[in-house]
């Protein structure tokens, strides 16, 4: 019997059926409407200009290494992090700039974490109609060498894209992390140079347990396009309402933008989008559309859906969202339940559960506590 045979175009949601066609009904509200809105939401995006990462076995150290490039004041510069089967991870850069905005992102991702600037770091990373051709050249902080070098030759290389699923490395997270690889690819075997040398050991790539595409791949993959979200950081603090002056269903507010909806007289969200500083975009879809939070009245309860639209690529991940309100309070619940990962066991975005407390004092007073925290499932 053959492996299994993953077909990329297959793993992503249908984004309108999921959603359907649900309204609100007037009968949540209570209270007279005003020109104003009230978001719980936040979204931040970091980008990377490209990505590449290997799995290997049998090394007493280390199981995986990850190439990143960043784009920074006009000039290329690597990232390179080494994962350890202590759970450590070693980051390794020849400019601070690639880490200044991101130790933190890094830090909530992963508990045990060394930074490390060294003078060089060799490396290649192109692709061509032939596919990738990578290369690395490092001493790690052992003062030993960590190499690896991927030449595909297979002729009218197609790329893709996927939701990269992220482990259990935190259980407190910060945030929902949304790392999609956009013009991604698996290292393919067939007709494949690659070696990876650790410590001047060679050691064997990881061969992926399915087939991609028909293709008998290894546990390796790059991005040329990669685009990664932090959404829904926690926070506790007041919020303020965003003010719809001139009343308007399409409104920027800080990093967001609001797709709005008129429920008769009602404001009411129907997408949230970010974007960075190539114009890609993350958003949020909602049906029916998050009511206009001010004004919805005390015994309310609203169920709906959500799914994520990446640049034009539909139904990334989907889930539900709850909210009741009683007297001055708002509990707003969202569980991501619908995506893909390339591995066997249970849905890794389902262990992220989001809950959020709001206090409804006044227009000018408001008051959040949000989080987002790893259940079991």
């Amino acid at each position: 019997m053959g492996s299994k045979n993953v077909k990329i175009k297959d793993i992503f949601i249908d984004h309108h059926k999921y959603l359907g066609k649900s309204e609100n009904s007037l009968k949540i509200y209570d209270l007279p409407p005003k020109n104003m809105i009230l978001s719980p939401f936040n979204l931040i995006i970091d980008t990377i200009d490209r990505l590449l990462m290997v799995n290997f076995e049998n090394d007493p150290i280390y199981f995986r290494v990850e190439l990143q490039i960043f784009h920074k004041i006009g000039k290329d510069y690597p990232l390179v992090i080494l994962y350890r089967k202590d759970s450590l991870l070693d980051l390794y850069y020849t400019n601070e700039v690639v880490i200044e905005n991101r130790k933190k992102m890094l830090t909530d991702l992963f508990v045990n974490i060394s930074f490390n600037q060294l003078d060089s770091i060799e490396y290649k990373f192109q692709f061509d109609d032939m596919g990738l051709d990578a290369y690395l050249f490092l001493k790690d902080k052992l003062e030993k060498e960590i190499e690896f070098k991927i030449k595909e030759n297979t002729p009218g290389r197609r790329l893709d894209s996927i939701l990269s699923p992220i482990g259990v490395v935190n259980k407190k997270p910060e945030y929902f992390p949304i790392v999609f690889l956009n013009k991604f690819g698996m290292v393919i075997k067939k007709n494949t140079e690659i070696f990876v040398k650790i410590h001047g050991f060679l050691r064997d790539p990881v061969d992926m347990p399915v087939q991609m595409d028909g293709a008998h791949v290894y546990q390796a993959h790059y991005s040329f396009k990669p685009i990664i979200g932090n959404w829904n950081n926690n926070f506790t603090g007041n919020i303020n309402p965003v003010i719809l002056n001139p009343p308007i269903s399409y409104i920027s507010d800080g990093n967001l933008t609001y797709d709005l909806i008129k429920n008769t007289d009602y404001y009411e969200i129907k997408q949230i989008t970010g974007n960075d500083d190539r114009g890609q975009t993350i958003s949020i879809e909602f049906s029916p559309a998050i009511p206009n939070l001010l004004f919805i009245k005390s015994k309310s309860i609203i169920k709906g859906r959500f799914s994520c639209v990446i640049d034009d690529i539909q139904g990334i991940f989907a889930g539900e969202y709850s909210l009741t309100r009683t007297g001055d309070t708002i509990e707003f619940n969202i569980q991501p339940i619908k995506g893909w990962q390339p591995f066997p066991g249970k849905l890794w975005l389902k262990t992220y559960n989001w809950t959020s407390k709001i206090q409804i004092y006044d227009v000018d007073d408001i008051k959040i506590d949000s989080y987002w925290r790893r259940i079991k499932i």
